[in-house]
């Protein structure tokens, strides 16, 4: 028989109250149990410190932050609720009395047979035959733990639907986070432009520049704007995503908290081979193959048994190659995630020297902008030299950043592979 999900035939909720008594202390012990209240008392009093210190603090309104992003989707998002619900309504089964039950329904249906039979009402018990041979399945499903195992899989599967869409979210907020360093990256450079338009007028009045280059440096600027109005409404429209994930209304206006720095963020070095084979054991999508390929050698061997005649030699020989492209599907599956997983390794690497090298640059940018400082000091050079090189300081601090995030990136979807076998196919977010 194909393995395959067992339908659920019945959720049971139990309800129970538990009650514990109460015992009195015998006189010679009151002090050795005060002692014992106090030391109680005093571990409760660090668990709730060290509670405390773990969990960090609700968001104010409007706001969000990466440290709560996570709670609050999987409590906001109505996706991932609807997930939860499911998981939980699987996750209540007590499979011993769901096998009392199906017994005592087989039970019911033999008694009933072996009534109309006695009664001469042959068809009609052998009518029931059916309906005992379904509950039979289940029952045996039960006590083979079939069921069991079958309903964990679908757990695992939900669950790890509701990781993509914890990890969609996360992608989202650091998305929006590269945005809205554009658009501060976009208004510096407005700034820059409208500084060097005025300068342009006052050389336009002397005469020193034709009126066609201002004119070109004012389209450039029209530009601009029109550039920084698309991505604000760009911004809007991926907050309003958000929102809806976290479970707000989708107004377009929130505030996102920064980041973890690279000291804040915590990190440990990656073991490549013990981390890919705890990617490979979480993976849900290895699991389903495994799943798959399990299904396609029952059938290749109800085949081998069927088909033994020479008349049906080529029915034979269609399910053999079934099996073998079975079995290679599988192979691939495999070879792709552990490719994809080595992706993500070596991005890692590659954005950890990127932002070396971006933070080697900083420096030398806060260098030369000292020096710059120094000479306009000195009356060496005008104060626009100056600012030119605090422009290209933030460059080289938005480059930073970018190169930042760009790890964190990396790292976070390296993570979800290792603990939850999730791989990021792609840096793009997506809502739901």
């Amino acid at each position: 028989m194909k393995r395959s999900i067992s339908m659920l035939l019945a959720i049971l909720t139990l309800a129970g109250t538990l009650t514990l008594p109460s015992m009195a202390a015998e006189p010679e012990d009151e002090e050795g149990t005060a002692q014992e209240a106090v030391q109680e008392d005093g571990s409760a009093q660090t668990d709730e410190a060290e509670a405390a210190e773990a969990e960090p603090e609700p968001d104010p309104a409007g706001t969000v932050s990466w440290a709560n992003l996570e709670s609050r989707i999987r409590s906001g998002s109505l996706s991932a609720l609807i997930l939860a619900e499911n998981i939980g309504s699987i996750e209540v089964i007590d499979y011993d009395q769901m096998a009392q039950d199906i017994r005592d329904q087989l039970n019911g249906i033999a008694d009933l047979q072996w009534m109309m039979i006695l009664m001469g009402d042959r068809m009609s018990a052998n009518s029931l035959d059916q309906t005992y041979d379904s509950l039979r399945e289940n029952f045996d499903a039960i006590q083979d733990g079939e069921m069991q195992a079958d309903n964990a899989d679908v757990v695992w599967q939900l669950e790890d639907t509701v990781n993509q869409v914890v990890s969609g979210g996360e992608t989202l907020y650091i998305t929006l986070a590269g945005l809205e360093q554009q658009a501060a990256d976009g208004q510096r450079g407005l700034d820059t432009i409208d500084r060097n338009l005025e300068q342009l007028r006052l050389r336009q009045q002397l005469g020193q520049v034709s009126q066609q280059t201002v004119e070109e440096l004012e389209q450039t600027r029209s530009q601009t704007v029109s550039q920084l109005q698309t991505l604000d409404t760009t911004i809007r429209q991926m907050k309003a995503q958000l929102q809806t994930l976290i479970g707000e209304t989708p107004t377009g206006e929130i505030t996102l908290g920064p980041l973890p720095t690279q000291d804040t963020m915590e990190w440990e070095e990656p073991d490549y081979e013990a981390d890919l084979e705890a990617a490979k054991a979480a993976s849900w999508t290895l699991r389903d193959a495994q799943k798959t390929l399990e299904d396609a050698e029952e059938t290749w061997e109800d085949a081998r048994d069927e088909y033994r005649l020479p008349s049906e030699q080529y029915l034979y020989q269609q399910a053999e190659h079934v099996w073998n492209a079975a079995q290679f599907t599988y192979d691939s599956t495999v070879q792709n995630f552990e490719v994809g997983f080595q992706t993500l390794y070596n991005t890692m690497i590659n954005d950890q020297q990127v932002l070396e090298a971006a933070q080697s640059a900083l420096a030398w940018q806060q260098t030369l902008l000292e020096t710059a400082q120094t000479r306009y000091d000195l009356g060496l050079i005008s104060y626009s030299e100056v600012l030119t090189a605090q422009d290209n300081m933030a460059s080289a601090q938005s480059t930073v950043d970018s190169a930042w995030r760009d790890l964190f990136t990396a790292r976070s979807n390296y993570r979800w592979a290792v603990e939850s076998g999730l791989m990021q196919s792609s840096n793009t977010a997506s809502a739901s």
